[in-house]
C-alpha cells in the first residue's frame, strides 16, 4: 500500500511539474509584459520574467549555443526569487485542489523542477560557467545527462522550441505532457525557416535555415 501511494505521489508530482512548467513558459515567459504588469502584487516580477525570457530567445543561435555565453545566465537558470514565488503559487494551488500535503508538494515539485532546469537547460545551451548558489539552485559539474536517452530527447525537443521560427511549439522543457494535451507538441526534430527568413532580417537566418537535429548536435 505504501509503495502504491509513493507511485501515486510521483505521478501527481510529475503532472503538476509538467502543468506548472507549461503555464509558466507559455503564458508568463512568452506572455505580454505590459499585460502581466497589471497582475496585483506580483505583476512587476512576472513582466520582468517575460522580458528576460524574450532576451534569452534573442541570444540563442540556431545550434542552441548562446551569442554571449557569459552574460546570459539570467536567461538559462531559475533564480531564488522566482523559485520562492513559484513555491508560494504552487502551495496555494495544491491547497485549492485539496491535494495531500500541499506545502510538501509545492517545495518538492518546484525544487525538483528547478534543479533539473538549472542543470539540463544550461547544458542544452552549452552554458559553460557555474551557476553559483547566490544565483539559484547550483549547476553541478557531474550532474547526470544520460546520452541517447531522455536527456538527448529533451535537448532536441527544446531545440525545436528555439530554432523553429514563427509558430511556437514544445513549451514543456523538463517534463513533457501538457504540450501533448494542448496540441503544441512537435516531435519532428527538423526545422525549416525559409519562409520566416524571407520576411525578416533576423541575423540567425545567416546561420542555417534548414536543419534536422540528431545525436551529434546534443550538448552535454
Amino acid at each position: 500500500m505504501n509503495m502504491l501511494f509513493f507511485i501515486f505521489y510521483l505521478i501527481i508530482i510529475y503532472i503538476i511539474c509538467s502543468f506548472y512548467e507549461y503555464v509558466l513558459h507559455r503564458y508568463i515567459m512568452h506572455g505580454d509584459p505590459e499585460t502581466l504588469q497589471n497582475v496585483p502584487l506580483i505583476g512587476f516580477k512576472l513582466a520582468h520574467t517575460a522580458r528576460m525570457h524574450l532576451d534569452h530567445h534573442k541570444s540563442v543561435n540556431i545550434d542552441m549555443t548562446l551569442k554571449d555565453n557569459k552574460k546570459s545566465i539570467k536567461g538559462v537558470i531559475f533564480g531564488w526569487r522566482l523559485t520562492f514565488l513559484l513555491i508560494l503559487i504552487m502551495g496555494v494551488t495544491s491547497k485549492l485542489l485539496n491535494l495531500p500535503s500541499p506545502i510538501m508538494i509545492a517545495v518538492v515539485t518546484v525544487l525538483l523542477h528547478n534543479l533539473l532546469w538549472n542543470n539540463w537547460h544550461t547544458r542544452f545551451h552549452n552554458y559553460n560557467y557555474p551557476a553559483n548558489t547566490t544565483d539559484g539552485l547550483p549547476k553541478l559539474p557531474n550532474f547526470p545527462t544520460p546520452g541517447q536517452g531522455i536527456y538527448s530527447y529533451l535537448f532536441k525537443y527544446h531545440a525545436i522550441h528555439h530554432s523553429q521560427k514563427g509558430n511556437k511549439y514544445n513549451y514543456n522543457i523538463i517534463f513533457p505532457l501538457f504540450d501533448h494535451l494542448f496540441g503544441t507538441v512537435s516531435n519532428d526534430f527538423c526545422i525549416n525557416n525559409t519562409k520566416y527568413c524571407q520576411q525578416t532580417d533576423d541575423d540567425r537566418c545567416e546561420q542555417k535555415q534548414q536543419h534536422c537535429f540528431t545525436e551529434k548536435d546534443v550538448h552535454y
